[in-house]
C-alpha cells in the first residue's frame, strides 16, 4: 500500500513537471522552429493560413496527449494536474517574455556601452550624477506628484458634482470622458497647436499666442496680422504684447511678470525656477485622464448607500462635510486603485514628451531617456540602467497591490 502511494506521488510529480515544463517547451520550440523555416519559404498571407491550421492542430494534439497522460494518474490528483496543464504554457510564456527580459536587463545594466565588459555600478553612478539625468529624474518626480494629485483631486470633484446633477448626467460624463478616447499622440498634437510659437512678425497660429498678440494695449491697436479694408494690422507696435515660446521656457525668468519679482525673496526664487514647459506638458496628461478618474469615482459614489448620505444631511452636515467625512472614506479603495493606475501610467509616459519636445529643453522623462540612450547614443548599459530605475519605481506599486489583494481576499 505504501509503495503504491509512493508510486502515485512520483507519477503526479512527473506529470506536473511534464505539464509545467516539458509540455510548454515542446509547444514553443515546435512552433518557433516550424514557422522560422516557413517564413522565407512561403508568403506572409499563406503563412497566416498555415499558422491557423497547423498551429492550432498541433496545440490540440499536445493537449489531447497531455489529457491522456493525466488520465493515468490517480483520480484525486487529476483536477490539479489538468489545471497545471492549462497554466503551464501561460507560465512559460510569462517567464520567457517577462521574467527573462527583466533579469537580462538588470544584467546588462552592469555592462559597458556595448554590453561586453563588466563595469560594476558605473552606470548607476552616472544615473545619479549626470546633470541631464538628474533633470530627468527631477521631472519624473514632479510628474508623479502633480499629475497623480490633480487627476485624483479634479476627478473626485467632477465625479461628485456629476453625481449631484438631476439631468444631463450621462451627457456631462461623456463630454468629460471624451479626452480619454484620444490617443496621447493626438492629445499632444492638439496642445502643441495651442502652445505653438512663431518668431515675430510671423502670424501666430497657436491659440494662446494668437490671443495674446491680439490684445489692444496702451492705446495701440494690436492684431494677429490681419488685413482689414486693405490695411495690414500686425503686432509690431512696441506697446503690443509679444508672443512667448511656451514649450521653450525652462523656467519663468523670461516671462514678463517674473522680471518684476524681488530676486532676494526665497518664495519668488521658487516661483521663478518652476519649469514652465514641464508643467504645460503635465497639463496634457491631466486633461486626458481626469475624465477617466471622474467616471470611476462617480461609479464608486453611486455605490454608497443613500441612507448614509441622508443621515449625514439630517445631522446638519454640509455638502463639503459629507464629501470629506462620508464619500472619501467610503471610496478609499477606489481612490487607491485609480492612484496606482496613474502612478504606473506616469512612469510609462512617453508619447506626450516624444511628440511635443522630443525630450529637449529639460523636459525629458525616464521612458524617453531610456530610448535615447538605446537608439540615439547607442549605450545599451545606460539604457538598461534607466529601465531598471523605472522597474524599481514600479516594484513597490506591484508589491502593494499584491498585499492589498491578499488582504481583501482574506477579509
Amino acid at each position: 500500500m505504501r509503495e503504491t502511494t509512493q508510486q502515485e506521488k512520483l507519477m503526479s510529480i512527473g506529470i506536473s513537471m511534464l505539464a509545467l515544463g516539458i509540455f510548454p517547451l515542446i509547444w514553443f520550440l515546435s512552433q518557433a522552429l516550424l514557422f522560422r523555416e516557413l517564413t522565407d519559404a512561403i508568403s506572409r498571407n499563406l503563412l497566416v493560413v498555415v499558422a491557423l491550421i497547423i498551429g492550432s492542430s498541433f496545440i490540440f494534439l499536445l493537449f489531447l496527449g497531455m489529457d491522456k497522460i493525466i488520465k493515468l494518474a490517480p483520480k484525486d490528483n487529476r483536477d490539479a494536474l489538468e489545471a497545471r496543464m492549462f497554466v503551464g504554457p501561460s507560465l512559460f510564456m510569462i517567464s520567457l517574455f517577462l521574467f527573462y527580459p527583466a533579469v537580462r536587463t538588470i544584467y546588462i545594466s552592469f555592462k559597458d556601452r556595448y554590453s561586453k565588459d563588466f563595469i560594476g555600478f558605473e552606470n548607476y553612478k552616472w544615473a545619479f550624477s549626470d546633470p541631464e539625468m538628474i533633470v530627468t529624474i527631477r521631472n519624473q518626480i514632479i510628474w508623479l506628484f502633480f499629475v497623480v494629485f490633480f487627476v485624483l483631486l479634479i476627478g473626485l470633484v467632477v465625479g461628485w458634482l456629476s453625481d449631484r446633477l438631476n439631468k444631463g448626467e450621462a451627457f456631462f460624463k461623456s463630454i468629460v470622458f471624451l479626452p480619454m478616447a484620444i490617443s496621447a499622440v493626438g492629445a499632444s498634437a492638439i496642445f502643441k497647436f495651442i502652445y505653438e510659437y512663431r518668431p515675430p512678425p510671423l502670424t501666430q497660429i497657436g491659440i494662446i499666442n494668437g490671443i495674446r498678440v491680439s490684445v489692444d494695449r496702451l492705446g495701440a491697436q494690436c492684431m494677429n496680422n490681419r488685413i482689414i479694408n486693405g490695411e495690414f494690422n500686425g503686432f509690431d507696435n512696441e506697446n503690443c504684447l509679444k508672443p512667448i515660446g511656451w514649450l521653450q521656457q525652462r523656467d519663468m525668468s523670461n516671462l514678463p511678470f517674473a522680471q518684476s519679482l524681488d530676486a532676494n525673496n526665497w518664495f519668488n526664487n521658487i516661483v521663478v525656477n518652476l519649469p514652465v514647459n514641464t508643467m504645460l506638458l503635465m497639463l496634457i496628461m491631466i486633461w486626458m485622464f481626469t475624465g477617466f478618474a471622474a467616471v470611476v469615482f462617480s461609479a464608486g459614489i453611486k455605490a454608497i448607500p443613500q441612507e448614509i448620505m441622508e443621515a449625514g444631511q439630517i445631522d446638519g452636515a454640509s455638502e463639503i462635510r459629507v464629501f470629506r467625512s462620508i464619500v472619501i472614506p467610503y471610496i478609499k479603495s477606489t481612490i487607491i486603485v485609480v492612484g496606482t493606475y496613474m502612478v504606473v501610467t506616469v512612469l510609462k509616459a512617453f508619447d506626450i514628451i516624444y511628440v511635443s519636445t522630443r525630450g529637449d529643453l529639460e523636459t525629458n522623462l525616464l521612458a524617453v531617456k531610456m530610448l535615447d540612450e538605446f537608439s540615439k547614443y547607442r549605450n545599451f548599459g545606460r539604457s538598461a540602467t534607466v529601465a531598471v530605475l523605472i522597474f524599481v519605481c514600479v516594484l513597490p506599486i506591484i508589491i502593494g497591490t499584491a498585499i492589498r489583494e491578499k488582504e481583501n481576499a482574506q477579509s
